[in-house]
């Protein structure tokens, strides 16, 4: 879908390691623990999608019981946020009508500041499961940089290098 978020690892040996993210023409950055909440919350919240669009399509319950049902659990998770984090995007699940075929799909919406969107329940999986290996990598860059460091003294030319080529293999892996 159109609303897919891209994510990439960054680094700043001197300060917390951040993630890179972009939709929709944004750029910002997010810290690692942030990007892993949200990729677990990802997983979640089509979790909860998926109950809603089965209690609608399969046990033919109305969807504004579904709706009420689904509020009230979230509300009583004990939760005091939406899912996703500020620093990421909120994301919430739901059951939406695909159009081409008029089946109902599972489907978990994405906010942020005036950005609007949505991924279906599998999609969402998947984009968490990157989010993940962004968030590994980016603490391992962290930890290459500052090793590097401490033992290229003098060749910083090289980190740039190094980072550079990693990400050109990260982006050929993800093609």
């Amino acid at each position: 879908m159109a609303d897919r978020i891209s994510i990439a690892s960054t680094r700043d040996p001197d300060g917390e390691p951040v993630c890179e993210l972009t939709w929709g023409g944004e750029h910002w950055y997010a810290p690692v623990a942030d990007v892993r909440q949200t990729a677990l919350d990802l997983v979640t919240c089509s979790a909860y999608a998926e109950m809603m669009r089965e209690m609608v399509a399969g046990a033919k319950i109305p969807p504004a019981t579904v709706e009420a049902f689904t509020t009230v659990l979230l509300r009583d998770s004990g939760r005091d946020h939406a899912f996703g984090t500020e620093s990421t995007v909120e994301v919430m699940p739901a059951s939406g009508v695909h159009k081409p075929t008029g089946r109902r799909r599972a489907v978990v919406l994405l906010a942020r500041k005036w950005m609007d969107g949505m991924v279906y329940a599998d999609e969402a999986r998947e984009m968490a499961g990157q989010w993940l290996a962004v968030a590994e990598a980016t603490e391992s860059d962290q930890l290459v940089a500052e090793a590097f460091r401490a033992t290229q003294r003098g060749n910083e030319g090289g980190l740039d290098r190094l980072f550079g080529y990693l990400r050109k293999l990260r982006e050929r892996a993800n093609a």
